[in-house]
């Protein structure tokens, strides 16, 4: 199956309508999420909301309010919030609780670590973009690979940061309490020295996110990957209009079923033809 990573609504229902079964909401504000999780009720599809990606002292909150909106899943991307909603089961075992998918953050990098977050109790994990194509093949050749999703499209997070681009150049402020939330209403990108725009993106608690400007795919390798028995596959939107998240949806869906190459589908996409954030040292 293909699941689709949105983080805007228009993204979220152009995935539903490419007839994308699983959505994941990774909106920036959490008051945006309500929409999305309506949309896709209505269209009888299941939803995972992410957590950030930084989980502080003090900052269950967020967490709770997750667990209020009572979505199918959650994308956990850090151990403090796997312990928060492992607790919250235990304490609670009546209750209904939401799957807990292991983002590629919880650094899955071989059969031990995966053994050891599944065992804790996620219910899918998602393995390290550390992997090079052939270290996630001999991962995948030993670890149970039917509770395993792999991120086959995205724009990869460089860095993150607590120092806030919007409040520093976009704003009068010095913090949230006076900065105006420029985040809410603008878009800001850092260039780098070959004139690339890496969109920067906050989330609930200021902090920063810069993305890389090219999307990255590892469609080439879809044939290893389902030889080896995965069966969840997620691409990811950063700032795709309606029409681009058709566009991805629909080739790799294509390349899913047999019908084009993964080598078709990134250079449609005019994408790098990458699996994980490097090649690897020894790879010629």
């Amino acid at each position: 199956k293909l699941t689709a990573l949105c983080r805007s609504l228009p993204q979220v229902q152009a995935a539903l309508e490419a007839g994308v079964g699983m959505i994941y909401a990774d909106f920036e504000f959490i008051k945006q999420f309500p929409a999305a999780i309506e949309a896709v009720r209505a269209a009888g599809k299941q939803i995972a909301l992410a957590t950030p990606r930084i989980h502080m002292p003090g900052e269950n909150g967020y967490h709770n309010n997750i667990l209020r909106l009572q979505p199918d899943a959650v994308l956990v991307r850090n151990t403090g919030a796997l312990y928060y909603y492992l607790r919250h089961r235990q304490e609670n075992p009546s209750a209904a609780h939401p799957r807990l998918i292991g983002d590629f953050s919880l650094n899955i990098a071989n059969h031990k670590t995966a053994e050891l977050f599944l065992e804790a109790g996620c219910d899918v994990i998602t393995p390290s973009y550390d992997l090079n194509i052939q270290q996630m093949v001999d991962l995948l050749s030993v670890s149970p690979t039917a509770e395993m999703e792999i991120v086959i499209h995205q724009h990869l997070p460089m860095f993150h940061t607590e120092h806030c681009v919007y409040c520093t150049f976009l704003s009068e402020g010095t913090d949230y309490t006076n900065c105006g939330r420029p985040c809410e209403e603008q878009r800001a990108s850092l260039r780098d020295r070959i004139g690339m725009s890496h969109p920067v993106r906050v989330d609930e608690g200021c902090r920063n996110t810069v993305y890389n400007a090219i999307e990255q795919s590892g469609a080439e390798y879809l044939s290893h990957f389902l030889e080896l028995g995965v069966p969840s596959y997620r691409v990811e939107f950063l700032e795709e209009t309606p029409d681009q998240v058709h566009e991805v949806i629909d080739l790799y869906s294509r390349a899913l079923r047999g019908e084009i190459s993964g080598t078709q589908v990134w250079k449609t996409l005019k994408a790098t033809n990458q699996l994980g954030v490097t090649r690897g040292q020894l790879i010629k």
